[in-house]
């Protein structure tokens, strides 16, 4: 197993756009003095301020928010401190989220090349908890709506232009937790609305690991020929969370039938393997492949069309003959009839005239 370098800052912008800068002020209990993200160690039913400062570098007054978040995976296989919507589900097995231990978010007004102390209030749980708590304190500018009635809305909205964070991780004991995955659903899908097979990893453990290599095959089910491949290093988990390792389909279209994927996932000398039968239904593939972009259709198979124009003049052909051949009897036998009852009639004829000079010979002898 390897531990993940902790992230001190996230940031989802250019350094140019970047005008104020986080930091988080040390206590006590840090167990690593030189990290720059929080690192603590802590006890049951222990209450500590947690204070995050921030720095206007600009020109201009800024209003910034600072919100607590929880370390989730991302589906790109990274840990992620980003705040999540309202209907996110986090993981089944996250029994303790960092959000559910501290004060909601704040704002805090910062003038032009000033700080602010940002505090928020902790209480760890009473009950001993294992391995880690892994969050975050997020922090992003909110600007006024310009024009906007103010006395309406508020005249505030939030800008996602950039973010910053600091991670927080809390432990009881210094003592290494190993992480155990679980494959779980395996579905036909669309990752950025490109057709894919997805496979959900799932950390259930309550320690976080990196440095993962993910190798995955999808076959028909009961074949060996490979249908789609894929592999991706450096991937990591944090503790109690999963993710949607996609396979791409190269843009190629999801055929409904019965699969296999074959799944390996590997980090340091912790192995994961994996077999699982799935299937893409016929309702599934149309849905997903009518939904896709820059789907590539399958290629025409023109050969077939001019095998069965070609078969369809033959038969014609065929027809044809058999036709003429047939009207061509007909006539014959129609020919054939006529010369029979033209030779009856000549016989009939003769027969009649032989019997009337008989008649007339015996009568000239009587008299």
């Amino acid at each position: 197993m390897v531990i993940p370098f902790i992230y001190a800052d996230v940031v989802k912008a250019s350094n140019e756009d970047l005008t104020y800068t986080i930091s988080v002020k040390p206590v006590s209990n840090q167990i690593d003095k030189q990290a720059t993200y929080y690192d603590l160690l802590v006890e049951p039913s222990q209450k500590e301020t947690l204070t995050v400062i921030v720095s206007n570098t600009g020109k201009e007054e800024k209003t910034l928010r600072v919100t607590p978040t929880n370390a989730i995976t991302n589906q790109n296989g990274v840990i992620d401190y980003s705040r999540q919507d309202k209907d996110y589900k986090y993981d089944s097995n996250l029994k303790i989220p960092f959000t559910s231990l501290v004060e909601k978010e704040k704002q805090v007004t910062v003038p032009a090349g000033k700080s602010e102390e940002v505090r928020f209030e902790m209480t760890v749980p009473k009950e001993p908890f294992k391995g880690m708590i892994l969050g975050g304190f997020l922090v992003d500018v909110v600007e006024s709506e310009q024009g906007t009635d103010n006395s309406a809305s508020g005249g505030v909205k939030i800008v996602n232009k950039f973010q910053l964070v600091k991670a927080v991780m809390l432990r009881e004991s210094e003592e290494t937790v190993k992480p155990e995955v679980v494959l779980n659903e395996v579905k036909p899908d669309l990752v950025s609305y490109r057709t894919a097979v997805t496979a959900n990893l799932q950390n259930t453990e309550p320690t976080m690991f990196g440095d993962m290599t993910v190798e995955a095959k999808v076959t028909e089910k009961g074949k060996k020929e490979i249908l789609k491949s894929d592999t991706k290093k450096g991937l990591e988990m944090a503790p109690n969370s999963n993710f949607d390792y996609p396979i791409m389909w190269n843009n190629e279209r999801l055929d409904p039938g019965e699969y296999t994927l074959s799944l390996l996932a590997t980090s340091g000398t912790k192995k994961w393997q994996f077999t699982k039968d799935f299937t893409i239904t016929k309702d599934e593939s149309n849905k997903l492949n009518k939904e896709a972009v820059e789907l590539e259709e399958p290629e025409k198979p023109y050969w077939l069309y001019i095998l069965i124009i070609a078969i369809f003049i033959l038969l014609s052909l065929i027809l044809l003959v058999l036709v003429l051949r047939h009207r061509a009897k007909l006539k014959q036998q129609q020919k054939k009839a006529k010369r029979g009852s033209h030779a009856t009639g000549h016989k009939t004829k003769g027969g009649h005239k032989g019997g009337s000079k008989k008649r007339s010979r015996k009568s000239d002898r009587k008299e």
